[in-house]
């Protein structure tokens, strides 16, 4: 397979559906159409995308476009870099599209002179104990990855579905939380937004579970939950320059931010047990994600996938995501709101179709705020339910920060 130049008819690639006329609101429509999308696969025949322009007013917004790519064009962070090059800022079209920023913190240097001080002694700690730790963290990740592709999988809870999941009906639903709120939350434990989205989704999820339990969807399950395996595969990008890069450098020869699919997947254990307070679970959260940063898992799956040929890196990645129960991904977006052709944008959002699991969770800065998409697989989650108890859990969240 290879890319070949081709002449494009736009109006195959524009599509404008019609709804029946008389409503007030068509958020129920606009859903339904958009779930269409996930199950209906581009032609082949021509250049694999197409934009839909849903000129219907919903409760969120005066009309809906949904711009549907294959994979094969590339990951999250080139589709976003292409998108951004197309919009301009609301308040000054002249001046740059910004984005959050992210700093490391500085590099501390031990002097010459302080060889028998403490500083010395973490020093060297870092410098000999730190790589043996990483080199076991990263031999045993490897290990699991690949027990994970070729027998070992989450434990069959009712709402993983069977096998072909991945076909059947998708229904979205969406939260919204304040960068502000966020970054309190962030703030009152000493960790990372990232730290407090995962905390979040650790805490909703775990309520979903407790009230699909008292509900009767599970049950037999409340005595096993604890003992449960569940992993949630959160894709990240690893190119050498994180973050969303201007189309033309991405495009150059030996771009430290190319072009494509530069992404790997890590795996991360979702922990199903009750925590004394909401923080905890960002806690738990920050313990896990710094656990798996000093693993190059994600790094050397990819350069192994990337080598074992086509057809045998798609069946890894699949059997991957069919092994585990849930998928997320993220990305940032504009610290300012944009325009597209003049027209404001109230919200981003995206999604990931023909994925073997009955759960995904998206994630998208933009304009202070931050944009939790729960898609689910219609008759096993009830997405509307999740995002519900990720609201909830969120709010818990801000007041236990309140007593700190």
């Amino acid at each position: 397979m290879h890319w070949v130049e081709t002449e494009v008819n736009v109006d195959e690639h524009v599509i404008i559906p019609e709804f029946p006329p008389g409503q007030t609101e068509y958020d129920e429509f606009v859903k339904d159409y958009i779930g269409n999308i996930h199950l209906t696969p581009l032609p082949k025949c021509r250049p694999l995308w197409a934009f839909h322009f849903i000129n219907y007013n919903t409760s969120k917004a005066r009309a809906t476009m949904v711009i549907n790519m294959h994979h094969s064009l590339g990951d999250g962070t080139s589709l976003m870099s292409l998108l951004l090059c197309c919009v301009t800022r609301v308040d000054d079209p002249n001046l740059p599209v910004t984005f959050p920023s992210f700093t490391s913190p500085p590099h501390k240097t031990i002097p010459y002179y302080s060889w028998v001080s403490t500083e010395f002694i973490y020093y060297m700690f870092q410098r000999i104990f730190v790589p043996l730790l990483v080199l076991w963290y990263t031999v045993s990740d490897l290990i699991t990855n690949f027990l994970r592709i070729i027998l070992m999988e989450d434990s069959k809870l009712p709402f993983r579905g069977p096998p072909g999941v991945e076909m059947l009906p998708k229904v979205m639903s969406s939260v919204t939380f304040l960068m502000e709120d966020v970054k309190k939350i962030k703030n009152s434990v000493g960790g990372t937004v990232n730290d407090v989205v995962m905390g979040v989704i650790f805490y909703g999820f775990q309520r979903y579970l407790e009230i699909s339990v008292s509900h009767g969807e599970m049950l037999g399950v409340t005595k096993e939950m604890a003992k449960s395996r569940v992993t949630g595969i959160v894709c990240m990008n690893t190119r050498e320059l994180s973050g969303l890069k201007d189309i033309k450098d991405m495009l150059k020869f030996n771009s430290r931010a190319p072009w494509g699919n530069h992404f790997g997947m890590l795996q991360i254990p979702m922990p199903v047990a009750n925590a004394e307070s909401p923080l905890d679970f960002v806690r738990r959260a920050k313990q896990i994600i710094d656990r798996k940063k000093m693993s190059l898992e994600v790094f050397l799956t990819r350069r192994i996938l990337c080598s074992i040929g086509r057809r045998a890196s798609a069946s890894g990645i699949y059997n991957t995501l069919a092994n585990t129960t849930l998928a997320l991904s993220n990305m940032i977006g504009p610290t300012e709101k944009i325009a597209l052709n003049q027209i404001p944008v109230k919200s981003i959002s995206f999604s990931v179709s023909g994925i073997p699991q009955t759960l995904l969770l998206t994630v998208v800065s933009y304009m202070g705020s931050v944009r939790l998409e729960v898609i689910g697989t219609k008759g096993y989650v009830n997405s509307d339910t999740l995002a519900k108890c990720f609201t909830e859990c969120f709010e818990e969240m801000k007041e236990a920060t309140k007593g700190l």
